[in-house]
This record gives structure tokens, C-alpha cells and sequence, in this order.
């Protein structure tokens, strides 16, 4: 079973990193169980079986794993980033048989070239102190530029990645985010 393969290489992979390597990048996986309850909750939203998806963060695949066991009929696009090589080589292997296209990219610097109908994300759970202080900046213009928001200097990469997204999806569009509530406060 290929989700049991990504799990075994999942939990590797987090051994090789220390736990400050990973919470400065922000890479924590979602359990499985959660990531296909996730996908069977978006599924009763959804009008059509033929469904597009994207995955802004993916690490080794949770959510695609749990996508391909709900979603079995789709033939759409799925594409995913993973900005840490650690991550995206093995991944790619992984699921080279799939129709994921996989990039390693810095999601939160490209530009859609087609919209998709879900997008399903735990995006970096990064503390504000962790992002380098021009990346910050950066977004912070983004951000103002593309939507007229001010965001705090305060906020975790996830809020950015929340907040650029949405211009990857397409008008019926559903995301659902997994992230700390601490983003209302800030």
C-alpha cells in the first residue's frame, strides 16, 4: 500500500531533520486519518467527481494519498510544491506512477498558470521570527498589493500562504486550511 510506504518514509525523513530544523521550517505532517476525513468532508461540497487539486506545501504526499482514496474517479490536474529538497526527492520517487505534478518551489513566489477546484494544505506552521526579515517584507507588499491588507508583522507564513492562495482557485473554488487559530489574533 503506497500510504503505508509514504508514512514508513514520512517518519525517516523527520528523524534525519532535528526538531529545530523542522519547526523553523515548519514541517509538521498531518495524520493520515485526519488528511482523508479532510478529503471526505470537501467531497460533500464538490459538484463534479472530475475534481482538480492543489497542494501548496506537500511534503511527502498526506493529502494527495488521502485525495487519491477519495477522489479514485478524477483525472484532472494535481499539482503540489515542496520547497525542501529532503522532502521532494524522496516524494518525487514516491509517487512517480501518479498523475501528480510535482515542483520544488517556493509556493508562495509563483504564479498560478491554471486554476484549480480544491486546494487542501497544512502550510508551514512558521512563526513570524522565523521568516527572514526581507521574505517578510516581500510578502507583506504582496500581500497589500494584491488584496489592499496591511498584514501584521506578526503573522506566521501561513497566513500568507491562506491569503495568496486564493488566486489559484477558480470561481467554485473550495480550500480548507489546517492551521493554529492564533491567525485571528494577528
Amino acid at each position: 500500500d503506497i500510504e503505508q510506504k509514504r508514512k514508513l518514509m514520512q517518519d525517516e525523513l523527520d528523524t534525519q531533520k532535528t526538531q529545530k530544523e523542522r519547526n523553523s521550517m515548519g514541517q509538521f505532517s498531518t495524520p493520515f486519518p485526519l488528511a482523508l476525513e479532510i478529503m471526505r468532508y470537501m467531497r460533500k461540497f464538490l459538484k463534479t467527481k472530475d475534481v482538480s487539486f492543489i497542494e501548496p506545501s506537500i511534503g511527502t504526499g498526506v493529502f494527495y494519498s488521502a485525495f487519491l482514496k477519495e477522489f479514485t474517479e478524477s483525472t484532472k490536474r494535481v499539482l503540489g510544491f515542496e520547497i525542501d529538497s529532503h522532502y521532494y526527492t524522496p516524494t518525487k520517487k514516491l509517487w512517480k506512477d501518479t498523475p501528480l505534478e510535482l515542483r520544488q518551489a517556493n509556493f508562495l513566489a509563483q504564479e498560478p498558470d491554471e486554476l484549480f477546484d480544491m486546494l487542501v494544505a497544512n502550510p508551514p506552521y512558521v512563526r513570524h521570527h522565523h521568516i527572514d526579515s526581507n521574505e517578510k517584507i516581500q510578502l507583506q507588499e504582496k500581500v497589500l498589493q494584491k488584496y489592499g491588507i496591511k498584514i501584521s508583522g506578526l503573522a506566521g507564513l501561513y497566513c500568507y500562504f491562506m491569503i495568496l492562495s486564493s488566486v489559484w482557485l477558480n470561481e467554485n473554488g473550495l480550500s480548507c486550511w489546517l492551521v493554529p487559530s492564533e491567525f485571528m489574533d494577528v
